[in-house]
């Protein structure tokens, strides 16, 4: 077929935002069929709303000085900051840009910055909202919340649906909201509270119901098929429950709870993740990112959404300490995350890790202003930046901008992600996302 790009894009009903982070235009990439090894994503909560200027949208010191404030509309208060991260790493009051790097990272993000080889940096995202709820259910679904109700299903549930249930837990779901709206039921995440949660979900005996209630469950399990009133089942109702059980049953017979039980001391396997990630507790960030390494590792997921940070709704004085710290913490645990992924080959693409099959996507539901405010803090801001990793998407490149004078956000071209002062587009969560699901066919 021969076609110009006009064409192509008007036939598909495609707005050309759907191809912004896959680099210049190609109808090779953008028609290309799915990979035959489904492709892995990972998304990464940053949760209430991390502060750009420490991280993905950083500013030179020497630029910004606290004596322009008011000709800037940018106060970077890292003179508020202390001198060391809670675990004793000097930080670094500026910005950080490995050698090779196209990237500009901030002070919290200095244990990610050597992955810039693999990553892409997207700034001037507009949220158009600086209510929690309603950013965090844009950035999962994709979609504009009505009101406050959810719109649409969770990024993974759509992924699940398309690619098919391929793995034994497609959708694995920590601490972070998850939705399906019109999908097959296997596409709906599989949600817990923490590493501990999982592992008693999916561990059988003693540890997960009296040997009493175990024993009576087994039964029931055998018998349903015969007992359950066929009027019960008029509108598929009691074949979905029993699909559901047999599910349930495979997975707690699969004994995948092994694989996640970071706090084993008997187990070596586990005894050494925990202490290369730093694991202390089953909630931390740490064992969220070695438990989206695991499921990845034991080709156990398809999708893996987890939360690497919380606490960041910093509007007062815990600002200068809880701000750094909080994202410092999470985004060491992705770097450990990632460095895993590069290093472990992928069982079914020879010569591949990993990673060349990953899709990391991070992210907030807002930012926090350019501006202190007056309690010492920084308050909720409708621009706001992503972070993208691996599989699929451009390295070591920045997509859009946010301006010197208030942090707006820029237009940009579509084609080649570069900052326009007209004739853009903004950009927003769903375009991401579109993107995203389109660099994996």
């Amino acid at each position: 077929m021969h076609f110009d790009r006009r064409t192509f894009l008007k036939t598909l009903g495609l707005a050309t935002t759907g191809t912004m982070m896959m680099g210049p235009w190609s109808a090779g990439r953008l028609i290309a069929a799915p990979t035959k090894v489904p492709r892995n994503f990972i998304f990464c909560y940053f949760n209430g709303g991390w502060d750009q200027l420490l991280s993905l949208d950083p500013r030179y010191p020497g630029a910004f000085p606290e004596s322009k404030i008011r000709q800037t509309q940018i106060q970077l208060g890292l003179d508020r900051l202390p001198s060391k991260f809670d675990d004793g790493v000097s930080i670094t009051k500026n910005i950080i840009k490995p050698s090779g790097s196209q990237i500009g990272f901030g002070p919290a993000m200095a244990p990610f910055a050597k992955h810039f080889d693999v990553s892409s940096v997207v700034r001037g995202v507009m949220m158009d909202t600086v209510a929690h709820d309603i950013g965090r259910r844009y950035f999962i679904t994709g979609e504009m919340p009505a009101g406050l109700s959810a719109k649409g299903s969770s990024w993974g549930t759509r992924i699940v649906a398309q690619q098919g249930e391929v793995k034994q837990i497609p959708n694995l779901v920590i601490r972070v909201e998850t939705y399906n709206q019109g999908h097959p039921t296997f596409a709906t995440g599989l949600k817990a509270t923490s590493s501990s949660d999982l592992v008693s979900t999916l561990r059988s005996g003693p540890d997960a119901l009296p040997t009493e209630l175990q024993k009576l469950l087994n039964e029931y399990r055998q018998t349903s098929d015969i007992c359950d009133p066929t009027s019960l089942n008029s509108d598929g109702l009691m074949s979905l429950a029993q699909a559901a059980q047999r599910k349930a049953k495979a997975l707690v017979d699969s004994n995948l709870s092994k694989h996640f039980d970071f706090l084993n001391k008997k187990d070596p396997k586990m005894v050494a993740i925990a202490k290369r990630y730093g694991i202390k507790t089953t909630t931390s960030p740490e064992a969220q990112a070695a438990l989206a390494f695991q499921a990845v590792k034991e080709q156990l997921a398809q999708c893996i959404t987890i939360e690497l940070a919380r606490g960041l709704d910093t509007h007062v004085n815990n600002w200068a300490k809880d701000q750094p710290n909080r994202l410092y913490q999470g985004f060491k645990a992705l770097s450990t995350l990632v460095t895993d992924l590069k290093a472990t080959p992928h069982p079914q693409l020879p010569g591949k890790n990993l990673l060349d099959n990953t899709t990391i996507v991070c992210f907030s539901e807002f930012a926090r202003t350019p501006l202190i405010n007056s309690k010492d803090g920084r308050d909720h801001f409708l621009v706001s930046s992503c972070l993208l990793i691996g599989a699929g998407v451009p390295h070591n490149q920045v997509i859009g901008a946010s301006a010197d004078i208030g942090m707006s956000a820029f237009q940009i071209n579509p084609t080649t992600g570069k900052p326009v002062t007209g004739g853009g587009v903004f950009l927003n969560p769903q375009n991401i996302l579109a993107s995203i699901l389109k660099g994996a066919g």
